[in-house]
């Protein structure tokens, strides 16, 4: 077992992450949103491996990767990357990083890169002094997978939601409680449409979620799409629903379309 911490900036993948590594029997004792209180937290101690995204307000996760091996050259650190960030993994690995894993990602490859590594016992997997320019363009371009991905798409009687998009307006549609047997699918939902970077968010909500972990998926949804500056609305039709969600959210509920001025 490995203490864990995980450094990203969205609520959302690092609830994701959460998940997997504790599936996997770890544990995670710390969770950093930016680069310099990841710093802090690896300097207490009692870390063993850090998952770190490229992209962090601030300071970004390669300039991190250099201040934490500076501070401990045997530092375990995972990157976490997007499509478009992959050249950027070659300097983190330059800089100690020891693997990395592209977004979005299954558990099952979380689960595979965590375990590589931590078998390595620190050593260097991929990372080395001077990664080769073999290794440099592996990085770069899409490896060849073995086997054909397949989506897994449910019924559409399954999902609680309808989405649509349209210009730049994501519209999604809650028209059936959230429940222990259809939340995947509403985190799923939830965290491709983070990958939608440029658009508008409206989030209509026909029935209240009364599940905690739904409510926690919208709650970290909202405040993650406010970080990035980005814009959400929320329809609440149901007036004992509202009231609790303008509480916490403030300007970006409403009651009805006719409310929203953006």
């Amino acid at each position: 077992m490995a203490n864990i911490m995980i450094v990203d900036d969205s609520p959302i993948f690092r609830r994701s992450l959460r998940e997997i590594f504790e599936s996997a029997g770890h544990r995670v004792v710390k969770e950093a949103e930016e680069g310099q209180e990841a710093i802090a937290a690896y300097t207490q101690g009692g870390i063993d491996l850090i998952s770190m995204d490229i992209q962090l307000p601030g300071m970004d996760g390669i300039e991190t990767v250099r201040r934490i091996r500076e501070q401990d050259p045997k530092a375990i650190i995972i990157m976490i990357s997007s499509l478009e960030q992959r050249s950027k993994v070659y300097e983190a690995i330059r800089l100690g990083a020891k693997h990395y894993i592209t977004k979005p990602f299954t558990d099952e490859k979380v689960i595979e890169v965590l375990a590589a590594v931590l078998k390595a016992g620190g050593k260097e997997t991929i990372a080395g002094e001077a990664p080769s320019e073999q290794l440099k363009e592996q990085m770069i371009r899409p490896v060849p997978r073995r086997e054909l991905l397949k989506l897994d798409v449910p019924a559409l009687s399954e999902l609680p939601f309808e989405l649509s998009i349209q210009d730049d307006l994501a519209e999604l549609s809650i028209h059936r409680h959230i429940t222990d047997g259809n939340i995947r699918y509403l985190h799923s939902c939830l965290q491709g449409l983070l990958y939608y970077r440029k658009a508008k968010y409206l989030l209509i909500i026909e029935e209240p979620i009364l599940h905690e972990d739904g409510n926690g998926l919208l709650f970290d949804f909202v405040s993650t799409v406010r970080e990035r500056q980005g814009t959400v609305g929320i329809i609440a039709e149901d007036p004992g629903y509202f009231i609790p969600l303008q509480a916490k959210f403030k300007h970006c509920v409403y009651r009805s379309r006719a409310e929203i001025w953006w």
